[in-house]
Order: C-alpha cells, then sequence, then structure tokens
C-alpha cells in the first residue's frame, strides 16, 4: 500500500472519469498488467478509451445506445468499456460462452448498436445478425486500431456535449423463467459501491490487485477491477477460473507483488487441494483475500489461513446491489460463520409481509442503500415487486444480530451456485424437457466438494424413448454454457411430489444420496 502523501480529491460524477482522474495523477504507472503480456499505464487505457468513444460518435451511436462487450478479461475490454460509457452508450458485458439460444435471448433483449468481439468470442456471434468489430486484427472481423485512432480533443470534440443518460451498465442475470434479466446500473450506483470498498478496506494508489474472476458479472468487474482502478492502484489481468493458473497462483502473487484478490469458494477449495502439504505461506506482499458469490464455510476460511497464514474475508450481495453489500473487517476476532457488516448500505430481515424482524430472528434479506440498481431493464413491473418502498428483497434468507453481523441460512430462490455462478433450474429444465424424449424433467443442486453445488436433473422419459444421459448432456451442451449443463442425470419413473402436489425438490436430492460429493 502506499505511504506517499495523497493528493487532493478528484470528485468523479461518472465512471470513465475514474480514468481520468487517475491518468491526470499518474500518467505512467501500471494500470493493466497481463502477466507474460502487455502493461496498459492510465495514459495508455485513457487516451485508447477517448479514441475508442469518438469512433462510436463517428459511426453513429446516440447516448443511451446499448453496446455488448464480448472481449471480456483483456485490456481491450476496458478500453472500450471506458470508452462507450465516455460517449454515453450503455455497456452490456456478456458471457461468450454462452449456448446459442442463450445469446439469441440477450441480444434480442439488449438490442445492442453493435458487439465487440475478440478472437475467443467472434465465432460464436457469426451466425447471428448483430454487427460485430473488435480491437485487433486476430478475430477475423473488422477492427480498429486504438494506437491509430485519433484521441486528442479537437476544436469540434463531440464527447464535450455527450449528456449521459442515468444507466451505464446492464449486467445479465438469466431469471427463473428462463427469459434473461439485465440488470441496469448508473454510474453514481457503482461509485457508491466503488467508495464503500476502498473506505472499508483501506485501498489506496499503491494496492495492486489480481483479478481472477471473469470481468462480464458484478464480483470481477465492480468489486475487483474497477475498485482497483477508482482507488488508482494496478489491476493483475488474468483469464477466469485458469485451473493452470491457480496451481502457480502464489508464483505469480509473488512476481507482481500483488496485495489483494478475490475469488469464489470454488478457487479456495481448489488452492486448499493443489498446496498440498507444503505448508507454506502466501508471498508476504498479500495482505488478505476476499471470497464472495456463493456460501463460504467456517471451516473452509479457518483451513485457508491456517495453510496460507493471510486473511480469508467472507462477502455477501447480489447484482442487482452492485455486487458486496456486506463486508467482513480483518479483526482476528471475527465470527467466521458471518458474511460481514453492512458497509455503504442497510441490510434487514423481514418476514413474508416484509416486516422488519428483530436481531437474530431469520427472514428474507433485503437491502437498501444508493448502490441498488436503478431496474430491470425494460421491466419495470419486475422491478416494482423486487425494490419496495426502497427495500430490495435480495432472495436469500438470513438474520442480522444486535451487532450487525449478517448471517446466511440458506436461499429463498430456488437456484444452484456452481463456482459462484447462478444457474436457475427453470432454465435448465426448460433445455432438457426440449429433448422429445423427455416427458418431464426436475433440475436440482447437489453439495459438492469443490463447485459448491453442481447441476443434476431428475428425468422422467417418454413411454417410447430410450434416450440416454449422454445424449441428454450433449442436447443441452448444444444450448446452454457449460456450467448450466447437468453432470449427473437420474431417470426415474415418477418424482415425489408434497400433498399439494408440487414437487418435492428435497426429495429429488435424496434420490441422488450418495453421489454428491467427489
Amino acid at each position: 500500500m502506499s505511504s506517499r502523501p495523497q493528493a487532493t480529491p478528484w470528485a468523479v460524477h461518472a465512471l470513465d472519469e475514474i480514468l481520468t482522474r487517475a491518468a491526470a495523477h499518474s500518467p505512467d504507472k501500471a494500470c493493466i498488467v497481463v502477466p507474460d503480456g502487455p502493461t496498459l499505464t492510465y495514459r495508455d487505457l485513457e487516451r485508447r478509451a477517448s479514441a475508442f468513444a469518438r469512433m462510436l460518435l463517428q459511426q453513429g451511436c446516440q447516448p443511451g445506445d446499448r453496446l455488448v462487450l464480448a472481449n471480456c478479461n483483456t485490456p481491450g475490454f476496458f478500453a472500450s468499456l471506458f470508452g462507450a460509457l465516455r460517449a454515453g452508450l450503455i455497456a452490456v458485458p456478456i458471457d461468450a460462452g454462452l449456448g446459442l439460444r442463450e445469446l439469441k435471448n440477450v441480444l434480442a433483449h439488449a438490442r445492442p448498436r453493435a458487439v465487440v468481439v475478440d478472437h475467443r468470442s467472434a465465432a460464436a456471434f457469426a451466425e447471428l445478425d448483430v454487427p460485430l468489430f473488435a480491437l485487433d486484427p486476430a478475430a477475423g472481423v473488422p477492427w480498429h486500431d486504438l494506437d491509430r485512432l485519433p484521441s486528442a480533443a479537437a476544436a469540434t470534440d463531440p464527447i464535450g456535449s455527450i449528456q449521459r443518460p442515468d444507466g451505464a451498465i446492464i449486467l445479465y442475470t438469466s431469471g427463473t423463467t428462463g427469459s434473461p434479466k439485465g440488470v441496469l446500473h448508473g454510474h453514481a450506483g457503482i461509485l457508491s459501491k466503488l467508495e464503500a470498498i476502498q473506505s472499508w478496506f483501506g485501498l489506496d494508489d499503491g494496492t495492486t490487485a489480481l483479478c481472477l474472476l471473469p470481468t462480464h458479472f458484478g464480483h470481477g468487474l465492480i468489486a475487483c477491477c474497477l475498485s482497483t482502478f477508482h482507488n488508482g492502484g494496478t489491476l493483475v489481468l488474468c483469464q477466469p477460473f485458469d485451473v493452470e493458473l491457480l496451481q502457480r497462483l502464489f508464483i505469480v502473487v509473488a512476481r507482481y507483488k500483488i496485495n489483494v484478490f478475490s475469488t469464489v469458494p470454488a478457487i479456495i477449495r481448489l488452492l486448499l487441494r493443489f498446496s498440498g502439504a507444503s505448508g507454506r505461506p502466501a508471498p508476504a506482499s498479500l495482505r488478505f483475500v476476499t471470497c464472495a458469490s456463493a456460501p463460504l464455510h467456517a471451516r473452509e476460511i479457518d483451513a485457508f489461513e491456517a495453510r496460507f497464514q493471510v486473511p480469508l474475508l467472507n462477502c455477501y450481495g447480489i447484482t442487482e446491489g452492485a455486487t458486496w453489500a456486506a463486508m467482513s473487517s480483518l479483526d482476528r476476532e471475527r465470527n467466521r460463520r458471518s458474511v460481514g457488516t453492512a458497509c455503504g448500505c442497510r441490510i434487514r430481515a423481514v418476514d413474508h409481509d416484509r416486516v422488519e424482524l428483530r436481531p437474530g430472528e431469520i427472514g428474507n434479506l433485503e437491502i437498501a442503500g444508493p448502490s441498488l440498481m436503478l431496474g430491470y431493464y425494460l421491466d419495470p413491473e419486475a422491478t416494482d415487486r423486487t425494490i419496495v418502498n426502497g427495500w430490495l428483497a435480495t432472495g436469500d434468507l438470513g438474520h442480522v444480530d444486535a451487532e450487525g453481523r449478517v448471517f446466511l441460512a440458506g436461499r429463498s430462490k430456488e437456484l444452484i451456485i456452481r463456482a459462484g455462478v447462478n444457474v436457475y433450474p427453470a432454465e435448465v429444465e426448460a433445455v432438457v424437457m426440449s429433448h422429445p424424449g423427455v416427458a418431464e424433467a426436475h433440475v436440482v443442486g447437489l453439495d459438492h466438494a469443490i463447485l459448491g453445488e453442481k447441476v443434476t436433473a431428475c428425468v422422467i422419459r417418454r413411454a417410447d424413448s430410450s434416450v440416454s444421459r449422454e445424449e441428454l448432456i450433449s442436447h443441452c451442451r448444444k444450448q446452454l454454457a457449460h456450467y448450466k449443463c447437468p453432470e449427473e442425470i437420474r431417470f426415474v419413473d415418477a418424482v415425489p411430489k408434497t400433498s399439494r402436489g408440487k414437487v418435492s425438490r428435497a426429495s429429488i436430492k435424496a434420490l441422488f444420496d450418495g453421489q454428491s460429493a467427489i
């Protein structure tokens, strides 16, 4: 962390101004470092973002237009993100690994002006009727060399007259019906979250952070990357969930003098496995590690801290709240069963009538504060159901104790969290049942030693069908992202139901008893 005096604070009112501020203060400071790859300074990224913004405006883009970013975890992603925001567009980062059906649904909903691709994602969009361009020639589509585009302001610079819309970024999360839900966040809301993270963890321009997570979802993008830029620090940018990298993670931490990284429970479990019995602590530069996006058990925190001699801080949040709402402290005596205390917001537990419960009583968790989403894009009814009188229903169960610590007690939603990523059973069920040999399908999550949960399906075949497990999994992989596809399928003649005729998911899970861990 930096010990030198900080410059006079420069207030920012839009996310791209984070970059402008850092470039003015420390233009030659490393902004993004790619291991064994390029390094961009804040001046480099600021110049490329401005060049990209002007290119968008010259091509006729208007404030409020959506721009899909399918080049995640690359320096070009951030040039296009900040450039889109500077031009008044709404950035839409997405997972290019989604199935064709899913990509079509997202594009139909977002109605983007174009999609920014790279060599990894270009093929996924080749069959879709949407303009494509890239920031490097390897993608095989029209591309723009930002180093050759003008970045300096001209006398008639269009950027200066841009009226930014309230919306800044749309983060997609699949709805429980399988239809896409775009969570629209504004500049002010995300900025308030970045300020809360900076204040809570004491981050500054001397911080070097490592990004191991996808930049198309809130945890990786906001809590890891944008928070680092907001501090004026350095981001070491890696590909997400790179198992080969995880096996040498602490070598990378030592090489780049990493101070902090954020992760999900599945990665914590892999690190504990990969470390073997070496007993070697983490490099001295590493101050702490944060973990969120899925439940993390207290015993796993204890094991990690004992093995690596570095604090592992559990955090809690949801996409609709711009990621973390509760954060754990560095206090050695903290309660490791808690996901922390509210920071920059308020958290409460309520009953079914949304009346606040007393400390310690389990209920539905709600969040209120400046970082809540503006709403679900193009879905005011869902927005009104989710946010009532300024309180956002998280869909999670838990309680808040008398000291303000938040404890999770499960999920009221039926979603599955696999390696920190949400998988909604209804979406997977719809794909399984689209196979002509399936009469009925029910999807549940089973405990998994590494992933947290794995996707499993209980299937009733049609009378004349002999469809196999392999056929159904192959069918799903053609339409869904790999992490949403069932890893285990059990064929049955009937499924357990409650006295009211509803499917008993607890009984379905029992059918797989003994097969859930590896």
